[in-house]
């Protein structure tokens, strides 16, 4: 398969997660925080502090939970309506999270990772309909791949290749799994491996390819791997995409100058936003 390049073959030193976060710009909320605060004024012991939030009001706390509501019921319905057909497909079961606290990790961007949870079978679908190209000139890479949910999802499409990353050796190892014993039948590409290793160790292919987030680590992780993807870019620009689920930082690809938003058809965004427990960004390079 085309396999997704070693970081090491870029041409800049690797950094730590702190420091590449470091040479991104700061999100909005911390330079709120760089701003210097006005000359605090005497006490007169009746004045409310400055910094004291007003409590919110009842008509803004009732919309807030009925939201937590809609979002808890749209997770039940992808779970047990969306998701049942393809998730009897699996060999392991996909569903049921993983705390990472349980899974034997070697990384020490341990501390950086998020708790495997799958993407929703129907977010993923969509999310994926808004990369309007040919799969066939395309890998599709994982970065958290889990255990290999959206791989094989993915694996209905014909991408050229599909690649997983993921840094937990039992995930890593259901994955193996579940791509051996997945129904070659539903399988438009074939081409599918998942690699144990650390995402911040890995660069893109050298072709087109997609990249698939579903919020797997720390912002700090993921100012690194964008920042492996924009320099492979810069070296030798061509066509990939970034496909968002829970983003954590969309301000540092806005900021990176390499990649534009990709705005949804009006039928892809009305899912999204009704049906959908998840948001969704999807991201286009310029070349």
């Amino acid at each position: 398969m085309a396999e997704i390049a070693n970081k090491a073959a870029v041409q800049a030193q690797p950094q730590s997660p702190a420091q590449a976060a470091a040479t991104q710009p700061a999100p909005k909320t911390a330079q709120a925080a760089a701003v210097p605060a006005p000359a605090q004024q005497p006490d007169d012991g009746g004045a409310q502090k400055a910094n004291d939030a007003p409590p919110a009001s009842p008509s803004r706390m009732r919309l807030e939970t009925v939201k937590a509501e809609y979002q808890s019921l749209l997770r039940k319905l992808h779970e047990r309506v969306f998701d049942a057909p393809r998730e009897q497909l699996f060999f392991v079961p996909t569903k049921e999270h993983a705390a990472l606290s349980t899974l034997t990790i070697a990384s020490p961007n341990r501390a950086y990772g998020h708790d495997y949870r799958p993407v929703p079978c129907k977010v993923f679908d969509w999310a994926l309909d808004q990369v309007q190209e040919d799969f066939s000139k395309f890998t599709f890479v994982d970065y958290g791949a889990g255990k290999g949910r959206a791989m094989l999802l993915a694996a209905e499409h014909p991408f050229a290749a599909i690649a997983g990353v993921e840094f937990a050796e039992e995930l890593h190892d259901n994955a193996q799994m579940n791509i051996a014993q997945y129904p070659r039948s539903n399988m438009r590409c074939r081409n599918v491996e998942c690699v144990l290793v650390d995402a911040v160790e890995v660069g893109p292919p050298d072709g087109a390819s997609v990249h698939f987030f579903f919020d797997p680590f720390a912002r700090e992780v993921f100012a690194e791997v964008l920042n492996n993807l924009v320099m492979a870019y810069r070296m030798k620009p061509r066509r990939l995409y970034l496909i968002l689920v829970d983003p954590v930082a969309t301000d540092l690809v806005d900021a990176s100058g390499v990649f534009a938003r990709v705005e949804p058809s009006q039928a892809d965004e009305f899912k999204l936003k009704l049906l959908s427990p998840h948001s969704v960004a999807v991201y286009r390079s310029l070349a």
